[in-house]
């Protein structure tokens, strides 16, 4: 609604500034104002649209993603009593986390502005594959990059390492982007001839992910020796 309002004013001051100069310059002249006037609205129109089409977008990825997140939780649920019934007599009843506990964390103002980063890489990666600026295999690639950084940044972000903090922000913010952007500004066939590098690009970045990912997998697996050791110690045999 505020670009339709500026839209139109641009468009009535345009019509304005051409009526009252008409006073004092020569009408062909004074007729440029309402052409420039109208000439801006119409870019204010379209990038309302635009906005509006990748917030279409982004809305129907999420209610798609919330639909299979729902799915699935519902299979489980109607997979547990079957399972049950197959466990030997004695087993462990299962525990199931509650809300608070599938809530996901507040990573604070810094790090949620990084996820919309990632979230505005991904209309604009979507929006330049239906436009045909870049093929389905890059697409594809960078999709499943962002769906690990969205993953693995919450982890990083309780992981706590500064230096590993420091290095996600700059892949984010600077190299993800770094890299398409200039891809989109071959022509098609440099892209066709170069786009291994980019490609290649998005290989190593997801490497440096698996990477950070086996730094909190150690981490977890320390804290779970740790515990079982005092367990141990606590209630072992003899004691």
């Amino acid at each position: 609604m505020l670009r339709s309002k500026w839209g139109l004013a641009s468009v009535i001051v345009g019509y304005l500034a051409g009526l009252i100069s008409s006073y004092f310059i020569p009408v062909p002249v004074a007729l440029i104002f309402p052409v420039l006037g109208t000439m801006l609205a119409s870019v204010i129109r379209q990038a309302e649209l635009k906005v509006a089409r990748l917030a279409a977008e982004r809305d129907a990825a999420n209610a798609a993603a919330l639909a299979a997140a729902t799915q699935a939780q519902q299979q489980e649920l109607q997979a547990a009593p079957q399972a049950a019934g197959n466990r030997s007599r004695g087993s462990a009843e299962t525990v199931r986390p509650s809300a608070s506990e599938t809530k996901a964390p507040e990573l604070g103002p810094e790090w949620d502005s990084i996820m919309e980063y990632i979230g505005t890489i991904e209309d604009m990666v979507l929006l330049e594959g239906e436009k045909d600026n870049l093929d389905n295999e890059i697409v594809q690639r960078t999709l499943s990059v962002l769906v690990r950084l969205n993953r693995i940044i919450p982890q990083l972000v309780a992981f706590n390492n500064g230096e590993i903090n420091h290095k996600i922000q700059r892949l984010v913010l600077k190299d993800l982007n770094g890299a398409i952007t200039p891809f989109l500004h071959l022509s098609g066939e440099a892209k066709r001839q170069n786009r291994r590098l980019l490609l290649n690009s998005l290989r190593d970045i997801d490497n440096q992910i698996t990477t950070y990912t086996g730094f909190i997998e150690q981490k977890d697996l320390m804290e779970l020796k740790n515990k079982a050791e005092l367990i141990h110690q606590r209630y072992g045999a003899g004691n």
